[in-house]
């Protein structure tokens, strides 16, 4: 498997080539860049299969390359500095980043997942739903990548109705009556969508505050949507919801 490093970071490159060769010898380094321009100079002499790409560089960033080279025919793996900086994005866009400095242990674990076979359609619009979601960032980020067994599923955040979770599994059910089942856990999801009209209403659910019909106060308490499902609420985040109703 033919890999590209892409960072302005000398040192960095470096620390980063000497970890894959000695844990991951099935990737071979076939060159490194330390820009842009040289990045896609290499991508395009040695037709890697896996490019490790920083995000930000002197003449440019990450995505300034990707862009001039679309429609690519290689996995990405993003290098970032920063914490906040599009990370939210990756999330959403379900594709692999490292944060440095970089974590030995979760590079070569990182490595070991690209090593799986992916059929370059998703890469294509994963990196897509990712390069509009980073230009939105600084606004409303509206596109969410979920990926189960079969296929990925690009979903608007807003026919999100509610997520169910089941174990380490997240039941989503969208407002056109489908319903995927994604292998990542509710309070994941609770924590990516923070800020975006969800709320937390009880240990398995997290609702879309858009789709809530009523609050029925009967037995406990329940909330009923708009679709007339009927979802548990807990006594403790009750006054929570009556008080976000109060204040429509």
């Amino acid at each position: 498997m033919k890999l590209i490093i892409i960072d302005d970071e000398e040192q960095q490159r470096n620390f980063t080539s000497s970890i894959i060769k000695k844990y991951c010898p099935i990737m071979e380094v076939v060159a490194q860049a330390a820009n842009v321009k040289d990045g896609i100079e290499a991508i395009q002499k040695y037709a890697p299969d896996l490019i490790l790409l920083d995000i930000e560089m002197p003449d440019g960033t990450g995505f300034d390359l990707l862009k001039k080279l679309m429609p690519i025919d290689f996995q990405v793996i993003f290098i970032t500095a920063h914490n906040e900086f599009a990370v939210k994005a990756f999330k959403f866009s379900a594709l692999d980043y490292l944060l440095k400095p970089i974590d030995p242990e979760e590079l070569v674990m990182t490595l070991q997942k690209a090593q799986q076979v992916q059929k370059q359609t998703q890469i294509q619009m994963q990196l897509a739903i990712l390069l509009n979601n980073i230009q939105d960032f600084a606004g409303e980020v509206k596109k969410l990548v979920l990926k189960d067994a079969d296929n990925v599923h690009i979903v608007s955040i807003a026919e999100v109705m509610y997520m169910q979770a089941d174990n380490n599994y997240t039941s989503f059910f969208l407002a056109d009556k489908r319903k995927i089942v994604i292998s990542k856990t509710l309070k994941e999801y609770e924590q990516l969508l923070e800020g975006k009209g969800f709320f937390r209403c009880h240990q398995s659910h997290l609702i879309n505050l858009n789709y809530v019909l009523r609050i029925d106060k009967r037995e406990g308490g329940f909330i009923v949507m708009k679709d007339q499902t009927q979802l548990p609420l807990s006594s403790r985040k009750k006054d929570q919801l009556l008080e976000w109703l109060e204040n429509l």
